[in-house]
């Protein structure tokens, strides 16, 4: 056995499981519409090692079997194609599927194992998982897919087109840093409103409070407030504090993102916080199943380009009062601009904070101004519970919130080394 023999079964083997792993999926797919096969759980794995064949006896034939050997597999292709659409049948996937299977294995055969592998495994998924995708697609409307354009506009092109250096006072406005934070806070948001869609309102309200705390967990309080004067006060006020929980795990995100540094420091605040809120909202949770969403509808899409240059703008205005507070007024500015700009949000503050950097007491002043960013923006949420919900998810979100608030600003005390 040669030294060149290994490798070359090696790449062999995966070329196969590629076609393998594709062909599952298409000979239950043709099973289930009762087509006559073009390809199956053993064509496929041929077709791949058709691909990968030629690649290894390169350095002998020269590319002309490569091509010869794709061009045979694409007019079975189409000659399937033909016959099978002359029936009746509209669709190609199957066809399509076949060449990429084919190129997939000559990729193997050219050595590239893992890439070949991770392509057979995301093409598989991908074939598998038509249902999904076109559910995923029905939930979505015509705006909120121009949403989804808009923000890969911004991501990868007006992105790269920012100046990397800073400006103003400090040298603290660095267009392309911002921007990230914008991209970044967007789609987090995005995302969890797609999330959200999709479940669709029969998921319950536990699962609208836990996705609907990565858009806003204001917007969520207030629905589930409203909802509180229909009767179903229980399950509302578990979803209001779900979704507090879930803003805490979505500032300790955003910040991680930014600087991991802050992260020793922070979690602390930031799990107790997250501890006590997931466990008064499973307690509030029990015996609630069944329970439909009210908020679909309710939360809007919540990026836009006049959105995402709005959080721009307000995260500019933070950062600068921020480093203001900093400089001016000490530690006492930098916790009361913690505190006023939490009234508004909770991302813009928490991004700025991490930003700011290990200061001369490390990380314990920027992970504690955090902590009152989200105490403060819980005792927020603890008011319009109040004001706004009926029955006993007054009291069951005021306490809740509550606890949450008070353990976040000791814990937020014990990380300063003041308790």
């Amino acid at each position: 056995m040669t030294d060149t023999t290994i490798p070359a079964l090696e790449r062999l083997l995966v070329a196969m499981l590629i076609g393998f792993l594709v062909g599952l999926d298409r000979e239950r797919a043709e099973a289930r519409k009762e087509h006559a096969l073009f390809a199956g759980v053993r064509t496929f794995p041929v077709i791949a090692l058709a691909g990968a064949i030629p690649m290894l006896l390169e350095d002998r034939v020269g590319p002309a079997l490569l091509v010869a050997t794709f061009l045979a597999i694409a007019a079975v292709a189409v000659v399937s194609y033909v016959r099978t659409s002359a029936h009746g049948r509209i669709g190609a996937t199957t066809e399509m599927a076949a060449l990429a299977t084919f190129l997939l294995g000559a990729l193997a055969g050219a050595g590239q194992l893992v890439v070949a592998g991770a392509a057979g495994v995301a093409l598989a998924v991908l074939l598998v998982g038509k249902p999904r995708l076109e559910a995923f697609s029905n939930a979505l409307t015509t705006e909120e897919i121009m949403a989804a354009l808009e923000l890969a506009v911004i991501t990868v092109i007006v992105l790269p087109l920012l100046p990397d250096r800073g400006y103003g006072p400090w040298q603290a406005l660095n267009p392309r840093e911002i921007w990230i934070v914008v991209v970044l806070v967007s789609a987090l948001s995005f995302v969890g409103f797609v999330a959200m869609r999709v479940l669709g309102p029969g998921r319950g309200m536990a699962i609208t409070g836990a996705v609907g705390g990565l858009v806003s967990s204001t917007a969520i309080t207030i629905s589930m407030a409203e909802r509180s004067h229909a009767g179903a006060a229980r399950p509302a006020a578990a979803a209001a504090v779900l979704a507090s929980t879930i803003m805490c795990v979505r500032m300790a995100a955003l910040a991680g993102a930014v600087d991991p540094g802050i992260l020793p420091r922070l979690l602390p605040i930031l799990t107790v916080m997250a501890v006590a809120g997931g466990a008064a909202a499973w307690l509030m949770g029990r015996g609630a199943a069944g329970q439909t969403s009210p908020v679909d509808g309710t939360l809007t899409n919540p990026f836009s380009l006049k959105a995402a240059l709005t959080f721009a703008a307000l995260y500019t205005l933070v950062l600068l009062g921020v480093r203001v507070a900093e400089e001016h007024l000490g530690a006492g500015g930098l916790y009361l601009a913690s505190a006023l700009s939490a009234i508004v949000s909770v991302d813009a503050p928490t991004v700025a904070l991490a930003r700011l950097g290990a200061g001369p007491t490390g990380w314990a002043a920027p992970a504690a101004a955090i902590g009152v960013v989200a105490v403060t923006n819980t005792m927020v949420k603890f008011g319009i519970a109040v004001a706004y919900g009926a029955g006993s998810f007054r009291s069951r979100v005021a306490t809740a919130l509550g606890v949450m608030s008070v353990l976040g600003g000791l814990a937020g005390l014990a990380v300063l080394g003041r308790f």
